[in-house]
């Protein structure tokens, strides 16, 4: 069985163009995600109070309902808690970046605690 050199060499060309194809494509869904910024999602139907730590400074906050804080794209070691004043209403946190949630806490007892650590 003779073989043809124009197949074996298209055959080679196409395999060359899917190596190529396969090395240079990126995962744009990852970068993306990194350029995302991180956000601190308290939603509650009651009052609360908490700390928060990102880029190496502390902070302290409360508030009652929701609220969302804005950490920014790069916030390195960020630590969340947050407790409830009462034991009426619940409490859930959550640590975004971009759509995709990093973690969720929720409470219902001011007794619990949402501790959230995450480096980024």
């Amino acid at each position: 069985m003779k073989r043809n050199p124009q197949i074996i060499c298209f055959i080679g060309f196409l395999v060359l163009i899917v190596f190529v194809s396969g090395c240079t494509t990126s995962d744009n869904t990852t970068s993306n995600q990194s350029n995302q910024n991180v956000i601190v999602q308290i939603t509650s139907n009651t009052q609360w109070n908490g700390t928060l730590i990102y880029n190496g400074a502390t902070y302290a906050i409360n508030g009652t309902k929701n609220k969302n804080y804005n950490l920014g794209k790069t916030p390195g070691d960020v630590k969340i808690f947050i407790n409830k004043y009462n034991d009426t209403g619940n409490l859930t946190v959550q640590l975004l970046q971009g759509s995709n949630i990093i973690q969720t806490k929720s409470i219902s007892s001011h007794k619990d605690l949402v501790d959230i650590r995450h480096t980024f």
